[in-house]
């Protein structure tokens, strides 16, 4: 069987050009900006955290696509709670290549309430 010329310049990419890197700064900026607008005046309690967790999720993954960074998958997580005075401990761990997968992550807090987004970026090749 003869093979293509396609066949045989076929490469595998296992990192990011420079200009596709995910960049954790420019979405921190944007994790903040978020979190300001969707939780500026918001007023807390359970239904409403919950509605809000999703909603800010949803806005948050619509603007990273935005990005246009190519091959990489992005799991966003965000927690709404209440402020009672007690502390609260968010942890994640993940195997990942560290030349190329990264996360942002910010944190709103208001009198009543506290939200903690976070963005893990993981390249797919």
């Amino acid at each position: 069987m003869a093979s293509t010329a396609t066949d045989q310049n076929t490469t595998f990419q296992i990192r990011p050009d420079l200009k596709d890197k995910f960049r954790s700064t420019v979405v921190r900026e944007i994790i903040h900006s978020t979190l300001v607008e969707q939780l500026t005046g918001f007023v807390y309690n359970a239904e409403a955290g919950e509605e809000m967790t999703k909603q800010i999720a949803d806005l948050l993954r619509n603007k990273l696509l935005e990005l246009n960074l190519p091959r990489y998958k992005f799991l966003v997580n965000v927690v709404i709670g209440e402020q009672r005075g007690e502390g609260v401990k968010v942890g994640a761990r993940c195997l990942w290549d560290a030349d190329a997968d990264s996360y942002a992550s910010d944190v709103f807090l208001a009198e009543t309430f506290f939200c903690s987004a976070a963005v893990f970026a993981i390249y797919f090749y």
